[in-house]
Formats: structure tokens, C-alpha cells, sequence
């Protein structure tokens, strides 16, 4: 008759446990993807991931670094799995994936989506800014409105191919719109590539000589109706309609992300809350690089029991702690 051995287990402070066995520990995957400026490299160093929280965690003494990519929280019971990719398609693997956190950390491209590619301050014009050098594995996974305006001169500085909304295709309805363009809709104007700014025509995708734009004014600068979406988008299967989603929690902290993406995702897609799953956390303004460190931090650092349970009562905590962290560190959003 084989025998199975004790295993000896480090209790956390204040334990009254007194078995040799060590008590089971649920293992929760957090898959973190960085996308355009803000991979760890490019992370002010305050704020990279590894070398914040290895600043931070001696202060919980029941929290042990097994290594860069394992954590275990002893009084929660838990083992957390880190795994990081700047890879538009494995983003996209993990939100099809069941049980995993999905943090995405990054750019939001004014509500069109995470948008994923290696650009810096002496490489700052790329493809990756819209459909991607390489739409497989960067650009833009799209989860925003069917119609959103966004300043005509972003398009020639990022330096990528748009897809704008033509004056044959006629005007976009109300209810397709970003909020923040439906006030101006009775302001559109058709205008020509050159009417908007000299040398734009370039930059738009399928564009004819006779073709025209639906633009409008605000202040000195033109705005263009940019064709986004979520679903059957240019981008497709890097967009939220293509994708089964079945990760359990997805935090897009790009900025204002509760503005552009939440009713996205929420009311036009329909991905709801559903018991201890479809979890989503949003930013409520122009977001930045503590974000990710400082969830993460607070994530790991739940100081209850709360293995094999629900995981609202520790996301919950990491909403508090980590708004906290966020007002001391000056900054003026949220996480929602």
C-alpha cells in the first residue's frame, strides 16, 4: 500500500492551523499585456512592475516571491501566476481563455482600443498607431463605438493609414456614435483631404480623388468621423465581437476607458457580470504608467482568507487601495 508524504506547509502570522499538511492553495493567473508605450522598458522606473512590487512587498510578511512570475499569499491562500506578452494576439488568446485576469496597460486610441507595437520617442510614427506593421501580432484590437471623431492632425503625426467616414457613405446615425460626437453631428461638413490639412490624403485608406470627408470644427482644429467599432470591424479577429470572451476579470487601463469602452463592452456587446465571473475594471480619466504596478501590488497583498471563494471581496480591495494609492500619488482618475 503506497503512502503519500506530508507536506509541510509555512503558515501565515496569526495562524492557529497545526497540521503538517499543507492547506490547498488556489492558483490565480493574472496575464498582463502591455501595449504601445508602455512596455516595462519604457515604464519610469518607479513604476516597472517587478522592481515595485520587490519594493513594496517586505512589508508583508505573508507574502512570499517564489520568482518574477510567482506569488504566494499565505494568508489568502493563494498562488499568483504572472505572465506579461506585448503580443496583440496573445491578448487575444487570454480574453478567450476561462479563469485568467486580463490586465491591459496602455495606450486607448481615443476609444477605439488597446493598441499593441514598439514605438518611442525617436520611432514615434508607425502603422502600429492604427491597423499594425503586422495586424497579427500589433495595431489596434478594436472594442470601441461604430463612430468616433478624433482631431484630423493625430492621423499624419502617428504616421499610419486611416479609415475615415466618406461624404458618399452618408451621415452616421445618433446611435452608432461616441457620446462625444453626437453633439456635433449637425455640424458636419464633407471636406476635401487638402481642405483639412495639406498633405492628408496620403494617410486615408481607399482614398479617390472626388472623395470627401464628413468633418467638423472644434476650435481652430478639424475633426475627423474615424469608421471604429467592436464587431465586423477592418481589424477582424482582432476585435471584442470576434472574440469568445471567457477570461474571468478584464481591466483595460487605457485612458478613460470607462468613457469610450465600458458601455462598449457592457451594453453594446453584453458582456455582463455573471456571478464570481465577467469581471471588468475601468480608468475614469487620461490614465498612467502607476496603474498596473500598484493593482497588482494590492491584488497580491489581500490580507484575508479567501481561497477557492469568490474573488469579489479581494478585487474590491484592490479598487479601494488601489484609488488610494493613486490620489496619494497625484493623479487625477480612478480605477471604477
Amino acid at each position: 500500500m503506497s503512502s503519500i508524504p506530508a507536506a509541510i506547509s509555512r503558515q501565515y502570522t496569526g495562524s492557529t492551523a497545526h497540521s503538517t499538511l499543507a492547506p490547498a492553495y488556489e492558483r490565480r493567473r493574472l496575464r498582463i499585456a502591455l501595449g504601445l508605450e508602455a512596455h516595462q522598458d519604457q515604464l519610469p522606473a518607479p513604476w516597472q512592475l517587478q522592481p515595485y512590487l520587490d519594493s513594496v512587498l517586505p512589508q508583508y510578511p505573508n507574502v512570499e516571491k517564489v520568482s518574477n512570475s510567482e506569488y504566494r499569499n499565505h494568508r489568502q491562500r493563494v498562488i499568483f501566476d504572472l505572465r506579461e506578452t506585448t503580443d496583440k494576439s496573445v491578448f487575444r488568446q487570454w480574453l478567450e481563455t476561462p479563469e485568467l485576469h486580463v490586465i491591459y496597460l496602455g495606450h486607448a486610441r481615443n476609444g477605439r482600443g488597446p493598441c499593441f507595437g514598439r514605438v518611442n520617442a525617436n520611432h514615434a510614427r508607425s502603422e502600429d498607431w492604427g491597423e499594425g506593421n503586422n495586424p497579427t501580432t500589433s495595431g489596434m484590437f478594436r472594442m470601441g463605438f461604430p463612430f468616433l471623431a478624433i482631431r484630423v492632425a493625430e492621423i499624419p503625426e502617428h504616421g499610419y493609414h486611416a479609415y475615415l467616414l466618406k461624404e458618399s457613405e452618408g451621415l452616421p446615425p445618433a446611435s452608432r456614435c461616441h457620446p462625444q460626437l453626437r453633439p456635433y453631428l449637425g455640424s458636419l461638413q464633407p471636406r476635401t483631404p487638402d481642405q483639412l490639412r495639406a498633405g492628408l490624403a496620403p494617410f486615408l485608406h481607399g482614398h479617390q480623388p472626388a472623395d470627401r470627408y464628413w468633418a467638423y470644427q472644434s476650435g481652430d482644429e478639424w475633426n475627423v468621423i474615424h469608421h471604429a467599432g467592436w464587431q465586423n470591424t477592418r481589424s477582424q479577429p482582432s476585435d471584442w465581437g470576434a472574440t469568445r470572451v471567457r477570461c474571468r476579470v478584464f481591466c483595460h487601463f487605457g485612458c478613460n476607458s470607462f468613457t469610450h469602452n465600458y458601455p462598449v463592452v457592457r451594453r453594446l456587446a453584453g458582456w455582463r457580470r455573471d456571478g464570481n465571473d465577467h469581471y471588468a475594471f475601468w480608468t475614469t480619466n487620461l490614465s498612467s504608467e502607476p496603474t498596473l504596478a500598484l493593482w497588482v501590488a494590492h491584488l497580491i497583498t489581500y490580507d484575508v482568507e479567501n481561497a477557492f471563494a469568490s474573488w469579489q471581496p479581494s478585487l474590491a480591495d484592490a479598487v479601494t487601495r488601489t484609488n488610494r494609492s493613486l490620489r496619494a500619488a497625484g493623479c487625477s482618475y480612478q480605477v471604477i
